[in-house]
């Protein structure tokens, strides 16, 4: 600033004469402060470099009115008040100038009040300057934090990159050790192959030499049956592969491993049967079928194996079953041929009723088959064939010889009825059934059949002897002098408009003979055989009445004036009751039971 600068300045801003003390005591207060600022520095060994002329700053004309307004209010507040004078000591050092030594001009004081002003600036913004300086360092914190997210975020994407890498590696790994398990799986499985088919060919040695091993116990070895599965599955791949070198010796060597199998069990059964048989035991059946039953649970699994190959095509198979089997039924009979007629003549000596012999008889004997039957499955495993039913049948002829000569023998009507029922209890239960299927066991068959052919012999015979009744009791019937005289009384005290009590008191015999037979008959034969032999008896009986009767009846009442209406009226209630006689389902009329009469005739045989 220039001097004529300055004494603008200073003619512009004048100081009052009032101000002038107040500027003085701030002066040697600045003093003060200075000297100490002075001393204290003195003491550090350090100088304070000298300030450049405030006068430079303050004096130019661009000072801010705001400035020029605090110059004018410090300088009021530095004139005398008779209220509040300053005090020099109530200064604050601190905003004092060390330069400063005295206040003597307008430049030193603006001086001296900037350094105060700049001071009180940087009190008033410490707190936004230090909030600034906080956000400062917020904010280098953000970015060094922001540049580790970025540095953090490039490590995740090549992370994920590598991650990616090692999924497309690991899959492919994976799928070439899939491709390798293939292969693997594949070679396994023809190794396999390979090693089941050498295996075939190395088992010819070990079968052979276990086959033709010493001893008879070769057959309940434990070992025995899987060698020969062993020996079969070997003959079936040879023979599937007949193209494979030495296929032909290979498959004649397992061939003859496998008849020798089944010769030993051929043999170990036989043996086991010839000694069965020497022990049995005709007194106790019970001992008999315990005793053979222990004998099956030692060679029910080789007997089965043996019945399940006679099945298939295998000639020697179904050659050496055959044998075994007739083995076993040549066992058996043995004991049935002494056992079965000694039973039978036990029976027949517990009953003299025949109906109750063959009664007993038709039981046992079924009881017999039913546990041929059962025996033969516990060896062989099925409960039907051949041999059985041809077994069966001699037991069954052995009771047929013993039954049909007692029913040709048999001349009573009623006893040859209640044989007919008898046999009709142990007929075959449904007659539509075929043989095996369900509710006809096979094991009985040769029993039905038996029983059926006795059935029709005793039908037969029982139709006959009714025939002879007929031509006997009916039809050779002849009325007594006194069965005439009842019979005329019957007629005189019978109500010819009531014939409810025709059969109260008297009844022709003709007619109580044919209600006698039909009873007898009923269900005994078949229905057309039943209704002939009824009809044949009626006619029998009515032709009695109608000749015989009614000319015996007029002969007693000759000379009576009523006698041919006695004869007809007792020919039309006797023929009336014949009617109702030869209905099989009417054992009674007029309240009179007069179906349980028996006759028992002697006639010819």
């Amino acid at each position: 600033m220039t001097s004529v600068q300055h004494e603008e300045w200073e003619q512009r801003f004048v100081v009052p004469e009032t101000m002038r003390t107040g500027l003085a005591q701030l002066q040697e207060a600045s003093l003060q402060v200075a000297a100490q600022m002075q001393s204290s520095n003195s003491q550090r060994g350090s100088e304070l470099a000298p300030r450049a002329n405030p006068l430079m700053h303050y004096g130019s004309p661009k000072l801010s009115a705001r400035r020029n307004a605090s110059l004018l209010t410090l300088a009021r507040a530095a004139s005398p008040s008779p209220r509040l004078a300053p005090r020099a000591d109530t200064l604050d050092p601190a905003y004092g100038s060390p330069e400063i030594t005295a206040i003597e001009t307008t430049a030193q004081f603006l001086e001296w009040y900037a350094h105060v002003e700049g001071r009180l600036a940087a009190d008033q913004d410490a707190e936004s300057l230090a909030f600034a300086s906080h956000l400062h360092t917020r904010l280098d914190e953000c970015t060094r934090m922001e540049e580790t997210v970025n540095k953090v975020e490039a490590a995740l994407d090549t992370l994920r990159g590598d991650y990616e890498r090692v999924g497309e590696r690991t899959g492919g790994v994976r799928m070439a050790c899939g491709v390798l398990q293939t292969r693997q799986g594949r070679l396994a499985q023809m190794a396999g192959e390979i090693n089941e088919r050498l295996d075939v060919y190395g088992s010819l040695g070990p079968i052979t030499q276990f086959f033709n091993a010493p001893g008879d116990s070769v057959c309940m070895d434990p070992e025995f049956l899987p060698s020969l599965e062993r020996a079969e599955r070997a003959l079936e791949f040879i023979e599937a592969h007949k193209d494979a070198r030495d296929s032909e010796l290979y498959a004649m060597r397992f061939a003859q491993c496998r008849s020798r199998a089944l010769t030993l069990i051929k043999m170990h059964a036989q043996r086991e049967f010839r000694r069965l048989g020497a022990q049995s035991n005709t007194n106790s059946a019970s001992s008999e079928h315990v005793r053979v039953r222990a004998a099956a649970t030692r060679l029910r699994p080789l007997l089965m194996a043996l019945q399940q190959r006679g099945t298939e095509i295998h000639t020697n198979a179904v050659q050496v079953l055959a044998d075994v089997e007739a083995s076993y039924f040549q066992m058996r009979r043995i004991w049935l041929h002494a056992h079965v007629p000694q039973s039978l003549q036990s029976i027949e000596k517990e009953h003299t009723d025949e109906a109750a012999v063959l009664r007993d008889w038709c039981a046992f004997v079924m009881g017999v088959c039913a546990d041929e039957g059962r025996l033969y499955a516990e060896f062989f495993g099925i409960s039907s064939g051949k041999g059985l039913r041809a077994h069966e049948d001699m037991v069954m002829h052995v009771f047929y010889e013993q039954v049909r000569p007692r029913i040709i023998r048999e001349a009573q009507v009623d006893v040859l009825a209640a044989l007919c029922l008898t046999l009709l209890a142990y007929q075959r239960p449904n007659e539509s059934n075929e043989p095996g299927e369900p509710g006809e066991p096979g094991e009985l068959e040769a029993f039905y059949a038996v029983v059926g052919a006795v059935l029709e012999d005793a039908q037969q015979r029982l139709a006959f002897r009714a025939q002879a009744f007929v031509r006997g009791e009916i039809t050779g019937y002849r009325m007594s002098a006194d069965d005439a005289q009842a019979a005329v009384q019957w007629i005189r005290s019978v109500d010819s408009d009531d014939l409810a009590d025709l059969a109260d008191h008297w009844e022709y015999p003709p007619v109580q003979r044919l209600r006698w037979l039909v009873a007898q008959i009923s269900g005994c034969v078949d229905t057309e055989v039943q209704h002939g032999l009824t009809d044949e008896a009626l006619s029998a009986c009515k032709q009695s009445i109608a000749t015989h009767g009614a000319r015996t009846v007029r002969d007693s009442v000759r000379g009576d004036a009523n006698a041919e209406q006695l004869a007809h009226q007792f020919v039309t209630c006797s023929m009336t009751l014949a009617d109702q006689a030869a209905e099989p389902d009417q054992t009674h009329y007029g309240g009179l039971n007069i179906g349980s009469a028996r006759f028992s005739c002697d006639l010819p045989v």
